[in-house]
């Protein structure tokens, strides 16, 4: 069964924006950066306060996690007893080993307790969590071959984490009946970016993240953009681990986190049952190719090692000359992602082909190393770097129904592949009142400073802290309190149009050059002579003109969109404040439906206080957060629900979070992660699957 998401964690949307930084004074109201300062310091006093809470027994820790709200999942490491199958000395061996190979300064070697140096690594983002024997922080490629070789042979397990901002428990330790020693690999140093065909394309190592991708495109190549934009660019999530889960966000041109070209590790036995490390190397870059001599032994020869050599000439300056791929090189993206997008067919609603689903965590088409989920080892991706618009135009558009909505999106937005929006992100009318209610101060600091800000991040890591101290509600409460004290987030005129529409639409859309068909598709049959953001602009007015009375639209200013992307961006964040603030318990999921569906899965009794719906519209992949009173059994409802969405809608969950430790993966995807992975020594337990070596029963 599926364990669906409660609703107190922590969650970064995702929705497309823009670095234009709106640095006016909020009306009639105080000033942000007065707001910031506020901010704080008050979230610092609160930090204060909750390092200094403690519990004198453990029957009181255990007393105090007793009484949080149905839905809250507990913290990491209750449990101080580590189980394991090795000897404390062969645990010592190994962990001197992995010692030698990294260096001293790349190994946290206790990694029983939750502590500010090991918190990082044990804890999940939004759940999960527990104790491992060690924590390793490598610096270079081809000592993470030595390092599984290392773990392998001496019969423990390797969690592989990057930035660890996994939201279903996928990149953290857990508590298994296996016994096999957990060591976390921490790929995050690995973060080396380097150029590829003219900036076309990217080369990013294991640990690389997206914003730090989005700075380094806008320091050498201002002309493109990055593959993936999202909310929580912020926190860095990693490029590989977008590979890696699927993931998708609100890029509708580009598509979701996919790619062609990697290098990864993968785990096997040979037939005198020893352990092999395989090194796959699908970069498709001159000068990387597979190594000279197959039967070499050197270090030296392999691709990791000539990889880091490469890394350390560009940052010490001695290689400025470009790389290129190979001809012949494999795609770096989804290159039909747009056409399945418009491929629409009138028949999917009574067919319910799940072929017909944009994307979902569960696809095992594509390579063997895209949503793997922590089976293998990906240490370096190839990306497509995309030209930025002529122009942009972004518009918020209210709807009468939904249904009026759904055809908006099949007549202009998905009329055909070229001109396919930037984004097109939905929201019904419990989103943005819960939005408005209970995130305007998160959304105002997320407006003003951006959401690649690392002030946001630092101030986002001590709600954490204060919640990991014994307060997990205080913040919350707070923000609740506070809330209707601050200015709404959206300009006038579309707070109106929240309060008097219930379905409503943020699209924006892009005047690309027609001529630009890198990615091999066929040009399609336009008219050349006018522009795509022209095009779209034509079938929208005739759009309002068969539906009047039906749809409301407003043009946003540059200087209001980065308020439409923080309001899109806090609709997670809002939803744990508003339930903390009104004292109610809730659930969130996230699924995708067939791409010519779209309407919300019926709920039978009992009914939840509120629905937020929102999500990506163009690609059917919904997010909603429930809301129940506290006498509802939580867990009875969810899945309810979830048996609704995937044999009544033909839906799929999850949809771009990951399996994790939260869902179960179905019989395909665990064929494909047992070939991947025949020991089960790397991330073992991902999607429900055994923990066991060689997934054996107990």
């Amino acid at each position: 069964m599926h364990r669906i998401k409660h609703y107190s964690w922590r969650h970064s949307a995702r929705f497309h924006s823009t670095n234009s930084t709106n640095k006016t004074i909020i009306a009639n109201g105080i000033s942000h950066r007065t707001a910031a300062v506020l901010t704080i310091t008050s979230l610092t006093a609160g930090y204060l306060l909750g390092t200094y809470q403690s519990y004198s027994t453990q029957e009181e820790y255990h007393q105090h996690e007793s009484v949080l709200p149905n839905g809250l999942p507990r913290t990491c490491c209750q449990e101080n007893e580590r189980k394991s199958t090795l000897s404390s000395e062969q645990e010592t061996q190994l962990v001197q080993q992995l010692r030698k190979i990294v260096g001293k300064d790349h190994l946290v070697i206790d990694g029983s307790l939750l502590n500010s140096k090991t918190q990082a690594y044990l804890k999940g983002a939004r759940l999960g969590g527990a104790p491992c024997l060690c924590i390793v922080t490598p610096e270079h490629l081809h000592h993470v071959v030595s390092i599984v070789k290392a773990v392998v042979d001496a019969g423990a397990v390797i969690v592989p984490q990057g930035s660890n901002t996994g939201l279903t428990g996928g990149s953290v330790p857990r508590y298994s009946t296996d016994g096999r020693p957990i060591v976390v690999l921490s790929l995050k140093k690995l973060n080396g970016i380097f150029p590829l065909d003219d900036g076309k394309r990217v080369c990013c190592l294991a640990g690389a993240g997206l914003a730090q991708l989005q700075q380094f495109l806008q320091q050498y190549f201002p002309d493109r953009e990055t593959h993936s934009t999202l909310g929580s660019t912020f926190l860095n999530p990693t490029a590989a681990a977008g590979v890696a889960l699927g993931s998708g966000g609100t890029q509708c041109r580009k598509g979701p986190a996919y790619t062609e070209r990697a290098l990864y590790l993968k785990v096997t036995q040979n037939k005198w049952k020893e352990n092999v490390v395989e090194i796959v190397n699908t970069l498709d870059i001159e000068g990387l190719e597979d190594d000279p001599n197959p039967r070499s032994r050197l270090v030296m020869d392999s691709v990791p090692y000539r990889v880091d050599t490469w890394s350390r000439w560009i940052q010490e300056g001695y290689a400025q000359n470009f790389r290129y791929s190979t001809p012949n090189a494999r795609p770096a993206r989804d290159i039909h992602y747009k056409e399945r997008l418009c491929a629409y067919d009138e028949n999917d609603k009574k067919k319910k082909q799940t072929s017909r689903i944009s994307r979902y965590n569960a696809d095992t088409s594509g390579p063997e190393f895209v949503r793997s989920e922590g089976k293998v080892i990906l240490l370096a991706t190839v990306h497509d770097t995309f030209p930025k618009p002529k122009q942009t135009k972004t518009l918020w558009l209210s709807f009468d129904q939904l249904e009026t909505a759904l055809q908006f999106r099949k007549q202009v937005c998905l009329n055909n592949p070229n001109d396919v929006p930037i984004s097109c992100e939905y929201l019904d009318r419990d989103s943005f009142d819960i939005i408005d209610r209970s995130g305007r101060f998160l959304g105002k600091m997320i407006a003003f400073l951006g959401t690649s800000s690392p002030i946001v991040s630092r101030l986002w890591n001590v709600k954490v802290a204060i919640e990991g101290a014994g307060f997990p509600f205080l913040v919350d409460q707070w923000l609740h309190f506070i809330n209707n004290a601050v200015p709404p987030l959206l300009p006038s005129p579309i707070q109106k149009l929240g309060h008097k529409w219930d379905h409503h639409i943020v699209v924006t859309v892009g005047d690309f050059d027609d001529t630009d068909h890198e990615d091999n598709s066929n040009a399609l049959d336009t008219d050349t002579n006018q522009s795509c953001l022209t095009r779209f602009e034509q079938r929208l007015q005739d759009f309002l003109a068969q539906h009047p009375s039906k749809v409301e639209t407003y043009e946003c200013s540059l200087s209001q969109v980065p308020a439409l992307t923080a309001f899109r961006f806090v609709a997670a964040p809002a939803f744990r404040t508003w339930c903390v603030g009104e004292g109610v318990q809730g659930y969130s999921v996230d699924y995708a439906l067939p791409v010519s569906g779209g309407h919300a899965p019926p709920i039978d009794q009992p009914k939840p206080l509120r629905r937020m719906r929102y999500s990506h519209f163009a690609c059917n992949v919904v997010h909603e957060d429930l809301a129940y009173a506290r006498d509802v059994d939580l867990d009875s409802a969810k899945y309810a629900f979830k048996h609704i969405v995937e044999h009544d809608c033909g839906g799929k969950l999850p949809a771009e979070h990951g399996h994790g430790t939260e869902y179960k993966a179905p019989p395909e995807t665990q064929r494909k992660w047992q070939y991947l992975d025949p020991l089960n020594v790397l991330n073992p337990g991902v999607g429900q699957t055994s923990e066991h070596f060689q997934y054996k029963t107990e």
